[in-house]
């Protein structure tokens, strides 16, 4: 299981990512969800409203060697939050820069796939 504190880091830099999407206009805003709230049970950390309306459950984790495991687990027990991202934190510890774009480009993804 996925310490608290790797999961509070990966939350906080996907939280930069968004900040920066919506400041370029690219999504109207974000809701980053409680840990351990009714919602986070559901499999979501953040709400993106998007331009058209619609609103982008998105799942954040840290990454490691297993995340397509963690993926497989995920979408079984949330089938309908199917947006995850993981977060390099060793990178993000070292080149932050790059480690945002990932994050970015991702999150970009999503929106050509809603």
């Amino acid at each position: 299981m996925e310490s608290d504190d790797r999961g509070r880091r990966a939350e906080e830099a996907v939280g930069q990512v968004l900040a920066m999407m919506e400041k370029e206009g690219l999504i109207v805003g974000s809701y980053r969800n409680k840990q351990h709230g009714e919602v986070d049970e559901l499999g979501i950390d953040f709400l993106v409203y998007l331009r058209n309306g619609l609103i982008l459950p998105v799942q954040v984790k840290a990454a490691s060697k297993d995340n397509d495991d963690r993926r497989y687990k995920h979408l079984k027990k949330h089938p309908h939050v199917p947006f995850m991202v993981f977060v390099n934190l060793e990178l993000y510890k070292v080149r932050p820069e790059k480690a945002l774009s990932n994050i970015l480009e991702d999150l970009k993804g999503f929106l050509k796939t809603k």
